[in-house]
């Protein structure tokens, strides 16, 4: 069996990702299965997606603790706690990042991982293709069916059965082909990664009881803020945006409609962007009237 792990942030379609990758191993007439986890379910926030692809009927279930290959979206989730996309992997998988550093650099985000690392810049190929960054599931889940090694039809199928059930234009379809055939010829020349020996099974502990204490002392009233003000969601952004001030009304449009409250007004009512909390969904881009706000691509 192949068990292939995806993760990324919330909005960049590794839940469709994994899926066009299950639909090319449907068509190539394999079993398969797929599922996302999405945890705190925001744009921005870490999510995994699992697939597994199989000969024979796919009984195992539940999250891959020991995947062959490892998609990552977003290299800045390397370091991110609460994503860990190189648990669990050893040194007979496969870890391909999205990412404009290479190999080496990536290395040292967690030098204990010693097996295969593969790098590209699949978001500068989506972007010349297709012009818009929600085409990053076509290229990883293309991607990734050919490195389990997958036709570039069986490719394509895949991509076509979630294009299928899509709002895009015949001219958006074709964009997205192009940028599949594209990846596929890129990743075509990387071995194609084999599944690892199946782990032994273990004879589970038995279940423990656990007993409960009435609601009165089971589910207290909870005040305190905890430590959410110490959770910086500034590392989830890949774009941050830059305001201009001379183009800005102090209109405050931005700072009432900021999700996050990671925009406020200095002593002159001009908007301050915090980048300690700033996740980068770009809503203060989409929603200036006087378009204020440049995108910008993080570097760190």
């Amino acid at each position: 069996m192949l068990r292939i792990r995806f993760h990324g942030r919330g909005g960049q379609g590794m839940k469709t990702a994994s899926r066009i990758l299950g639909s090319a191993a449907f068509h190539a007439g394999f079993f398969v299965q797929d599922s996302p986890v999405y945890g705190a379910e925001r744009r921005g926030a870490p999510m995994i997606a699992f697939t597994r692809i199989d000969r024979a009927q796919i009984r195992e279930r539940g999250a891959i603790a020991r995947p062959d290959l490892v998609i990552v979206a977003d290299d800045t989730l390397l370091a991110d706690p609460a994503a860990q996309p190189l648990s669990g992997c050893e040194v007979d998988s496969t870890v391909l990042i999205n990412s404009t550093r290479d190999e080496a650099t990536l290395r040292r985000e967690d030098p204990a991982y010693t097996g295969r690392l593969l790098a590209a810049d699949f978001t500068a190929v989506v972007l010349q293709t297709t012009q818009t960054l929600a085409s990053l599931s076509t290229a990883l889940g293309v991607a990734a069916a050919g490195l389990v090694g997958l036709t570039a039809e069986d490719a394509l199928a895949g991509l076509d059965d979630e294009l299928a059930a899509t709002h895009l234009t015949a001219a958006q379809r074709e964009a997205n082909r192009q940028l599949a055939q594209r990846v596929y010829t890129q990743v075509s020349r990387w071995t194609p990664v084999r599944a690892r020996a199946e782990a032994p099974i273990l004879h589970a502990a038995p279940l423990a009881q656990v007993t409960f204490d009435p609601p009165r002392l089971a589910v207290p009233s909870v005040y305190a803020v905890g430590n959410s003000p110490k959770r910086r969601t500034g590392n989830w952004r890949q774009f941050r945006p830059v305001l201009h001030a001379d183009l800005c009304t102090r209109c405050w449009i931005c700072f009432v409609r900021c999700p996050e409250a990671a925009i406020s007004l200095d002593a002159q009512d001009y908007p301050v962007v915090d980048y300690d909390e700033c996740k980068g969904c770009l809503l203060c881009v989409h929603e200036c009237p006087t378009h204020a706000f440049t995108v910008e691509k993080e570097m760190r």
